[in-house]
């Protein structure tokens, strides 16, 4: 999934890409902040010159502190020993031959002795542990991140009255502020985001597009979103400081907006966007074909422009030029406009007034280019400018906002929120599955678990990557970042329901016999798996 936008470039230099890596291989001018000056200032000025993953390297290591630098570049060198550590460590609890135990065991020591002797272990973070209630989410979230910021210190975050925490709880917590940023009643109160066209039917707004920035006057209703967004940054601050994502389906017009850039009536919903606004667009489409006909008559004085114009707006094939779905009959935009009662608010429809007695004002032929200048100036610009600032003044209170000038919109995305669409086949499976505890990758259970999630849907999907991982969504990278380790589970019937150790990226499978059995009680576990964050495996 993903933007094109955020497809490789084709001006990237291997040769930079390496030298740059090479002066990140080296820990004491990481830490010590005396990297040259080129390998800072070129992947900002340049960015195209190098891969995003040594970008994202490069932010981890000088952005975040140097704290955090020896963090990453200790999970660069002995994280997977350590992820070994916590699988093996499950192995183990769950086998009974005498000599397996003795084999897991030593290698289990070996890795510890690994991990201890290795020059790039220095010890952990220090943690601060967060209890919240689900009731109180939102509020007791933003007096966490309040109190959280400016420590360097990991979050931990356990739920009160549950048993769980670590690395999947963590994930669930990101996640569960994600819904309630994102909830449909919520925002009517706090408005953060453009209302969605109600066509899915959730509880939480789902714009095709993503979620866009809500324009708002001045008032309580913006001071309360202000604080919000503000919130909001220093949540995805902390959620980037530590590898985890939001998800949050937000529009890569919100990170344009975050890299200040500015947006044009060309960034206006469409129809089929599926938010309010769709009519702007339409209208900003018109607007822009009438200001080229004014630059043509510019240059052909013999022709009347204003005749021109007003034969546009009387032209019948309005509907099948600019709307998504034409009308069932030809329409001019003089008969549009009438039909829908366009006029100068927030909308073209509803919404605050643009100007003054703006519901009074129809839209037409003559003044639809001001108004499309107002509508941007208003949804770009005055209405959203102080939720944009808030929420980079917290961003910026954990990572310097300065530091992602290094990435474009795409990229800020996918490393906030991770990847939107899920896409794997057999092939990524069978690479990103690791078959343990007596599997193989030619057992036929494991293959019942690879045919039956190459079968599922979008939605069946986000569900399994939530049932096995915390999180709804795939890791920035996508599948090549993703990993599942699969078991059988000892003990457990044809009659019992697979469980998963999020923390650990772990599936537990009983002893199905056919897929069609399988994938009956996967679903059911999925649609069911409130609670199963709290098995946990401890990690260093």
């Amino acid at each position: 999934g993903g933007s094109k936008d955020s497809a490789p470039s084709p001006w990237a230099s291997q040769l930079l890409d390496r030298r740059l890596q090479a002066q990140l291989e080296d820990p004491l001018s990481v830490v010590t902040g005396a990297l040259p000056l080129w390998a800072r200032a070129l992947p900002r000025q340049c960015p195209f010159l190098f891969s995003l993953e040594t970008r994202k390297k490069l932010l981890r290591y000088i952005a975040f502190g140097p704290s955090f630098a020896v963090h990453w570049m200790q999970e660069a060198k002995v994280g997977s020993f350590l992820r070994r550590r916590a699988t093996l460590q499950t192995e183990l609890n769950a086998q009974t031959d005498p000599r397996k135990m003795q084999e897991m065991s030593q290698e289990l020591s070996n890795l510890e002795e690994h991990v201890v002797r290795s020059s790039h272990w220095l010890g952990t973070l220090q943690s601060t542990l967060a209890k919240v209630q689900r009731g109180d989410l939102l509020r007791q979230s933003e007096r966490a991140l309040e109190l959280l910021s400016g420590s360097g210190h990991l979050l931990e975050v356990q739920f009160d009255g549950e048993t769980g925490f670590g690395n999947a709880v963590t994930q669930s917590f990101y996640v569960e502020v994600s819904k309630a940023l994102q909830d449909r009643e919520s925002n009517r109160t706090v408005p953060l985001w453009v209302e969605d066209d109600g066509a899915s039917g959730s509880e939480y707004l789902l714009c095709r597009r993503g979620l866009l920035i809500r324009p708002l006057e001045v008032g309580p209703q913006r001071e309360a979103a202000v604080r919000r967004f503000r919130f909001l940054g220093r949540l995805m601050g902390q959620a980037l400081l530590e590898g985890f994502i939001v998800p949050l389906p937000l529009a890569e017009d919100f990170f344009a907006l975050v890299l200040g850039e500015p947006l044009r009536p060309g960034n206006f919903p469409r129809p089929g966007s599926g938010c309010a606004g769709e009519l702007l667009g339409v209208l900003a489409d018109f607007a822009a074909e009438l200001a080229a006909g004014e630059c043509l008559f510019e240059v052909e004085d013999e022709f009347d422009y204003d005749a021109w114009k007003q034969n546009q707006a009387k032209r019948s094939d309005f509907g099948d030029r600019f709307l998504a779905t034409p009308p069932a009959h030809a329409v001019s935009f003089n008969e549009y406009l009438s039909l829908v009662g366009a006029c100068f608010l927030e909308t073209g429809l509803s919404g605050a007034p643009l100007c003054p007695d703006g519901a009074d004002r129809p839209v037409t032929v003559e003044n639809v280019c001001s108004f499309v200048e107002q509508a941007a100036r208003f949804w770009f610009e005055t209405g959203i400018s102080e939720q944009v600032r808030a929420f980079r003044e917290g961003l910026n209170e954990f990572v310097p906002v300065d530091s992602l000038a290094a990435f474009r919109p795409a990229e800020l995305r996918q490393m906030f929120c991770g990847e939107d669409r899920i896409d794997w086949e057999e092939s990524s499976l069978l690479a990103r599955l690791r078959p343990a505890g007596g599997l193989t990758d030619r057992s036929p259970l494991f293959g019942f678990l690879v045919a039956a999630m190459v079968e599922m849907n979008q939605d069946e999907r986000s569900r399994f990557l939530d049932f096995v991982s915390s999180c709804p969504r795939l890791p920035p990278g996508g599948m090549a970042n993703f990993r599942l380790d699969v078991f059988p589970d000892p003990g457990s019937s044809r009659r019992s329901l697979p469980r998963s150790r999020a923390c650990a990226n772990q599936l537990y499978l009983p002893p199905y016999e056919t897929k069609e059995e399988l994938n009956m009680k996967l679903h059911e576990a999925m649609h069911s798996s409130a609670g199963h964050h709290e098995q946990r495996v401890r990690e260093l």
